[in-house]
């Protein structure tokens, strides 16, 4: 009997050994999530991706984009944004809300930047010796102003001082703030829009801007780049529509503005050349994809000055330049022989 007893008591210590030894070892981790640079991999082939898609898919394209975003900034502590919320407005509601939706994670991310650097012109924020220390203390107390009151007009004061200022990262933010407070304000949506067409977005400016136009027809500064926006998709009649609805509303740069109507029926006549067999105009180019931005003459404007630019002169920059955007200016889409005529065109600049 005491041998059963001994042989039981060394099988329980036995057994009682075995439970506790794993805890005596390293532990074996849980299989770690995915490094946030995959995560930054997977989410910049997705954005290349979607732009050769449209419609549906892109939309879902980009929808996966804010998915993996927002688990990025889980993965690196920083905080999520709250969900965008909806108010129903029979006008604008189911359209925009998904062109906000894909926003914030196309202005927080993709807005166009050098490397290493904001998109914030510095020749309006910074001077001979720096940073004008006047106008950032002033955009920094209406931005501390927005986040303590959190109000559409404290965040719509901070947005359009960040904008005149050419600070367009930081306006997209306060915009997109303000939507989440108020999504039926035209102000806000109007900007988003542009900042669409900026980003090389010109399908989404256009859905935002031609919903704002159609609510406040006397918008011209929504007009003038509904009619850029039409103008870099190759849809020149609409482009002729909004701009010549611009000019009825008063718009404050006619001259300009009747430029771009000239050129884009230029830009028509000579797609009805190609289309029977003529040569593409260079110049004809220029004034269609990038006088909005540089100037008819290439005298600059939203755009940098390209008229005796250095640029111009170094092999393979402009098509670079053209092909995959740099800084504040997206991609610029066009066909192989359209290209070839600007590039001819700009070296005589």
């Amino acid at each position: 009997m005491i041998a059963i007893w001994v042989l039981t008591a060394v099988v329980f210590f036995a057994a009682l050994v075995y439970t506790l030894k794993p805890l005596r070892s390293e532990p074996v981790p849980f299989p770690a999530d995915p490094l946030p640079d995959e995560l930054r991999a997977e989410i910049a082939a997705l954005k290349e991706e979607a732009r050769g898609l449209e419609g549906s898919e892109r939309k879902r394209t980009l929808g996966r984009v804010v998915q993996l975003e927002r688990r990025l900034q889980e993965l690196e502590g920083r905080p999520v944004a709250p969900a965008t919320r909806r108010t129903p407005w029979v006008v604008i509601g189911v359209s925009l809300a998904v062109v906000l939706a894909s926003g914030v994670a196309l202005f927080e991310y993709t807005l166009p930047r050098a490397p290493g650097e904001t998109i914030t012109t510095s020749s309006q924020i910074m001077g001979q010796d720096g940073v004008d220390r006047e106008k950032l203390a002033e955009l920094n107390k209406l931005k501390a102003a927005a986040e303590k009151n959190d109000d559409v007009a404290s965040w719509l004061a901070y947005a359009n001082a960040a904008w005149e200022l050419a600070d367009y990262n930081s306006a997209a933010e306060a915009y997109n703030r303000v939507l989440e407070l108020d999504n039926t304000n035209l102000v806000a949506w109007r900007r988003m829009g542009i900042l669409f067409f900026m980003s090389g977005y010109p399908e989404d400016a256009a859905q935002v801007l031609s919903v704002v136009v159609s609510i406040d027809p006397t918008d011209t500064e929504g007009l003038l780049f509904l009619g850029n926006a039409y103008s870099m998709m190759g849809r020149f009649d609409e482009a002729i529509g909004a701009w010549e609805r611009y000019l009825a509303a008063g718009g404050p740069d006619a001259e300009r503005v009747q430029n771009l109507i000239a050129q884009a029926r230029a830009q028509l006549e000579t797609q009805k050349a190609l289309e029977q067999g003529g040569a593409l105009d260079g110049r004809v180019v220029y004034e269609a994809k990038c006088a909005a931005c540089h100037g008819q003459n290439g005298e600059g404007g939203i755009g940098p000055k390209l008229a005796g630019n250095p640029v111009l002169r170094v092999d393979g920059a402009v098509e670079e330049i053209v092909r995959n955007g740099t800084g504040s200016m997206p991609p610029v889409p066009m066909g192989e022989e359209e290209l070839r005529a600007l590039l001819d065109y700009l070296k005589g600049l």
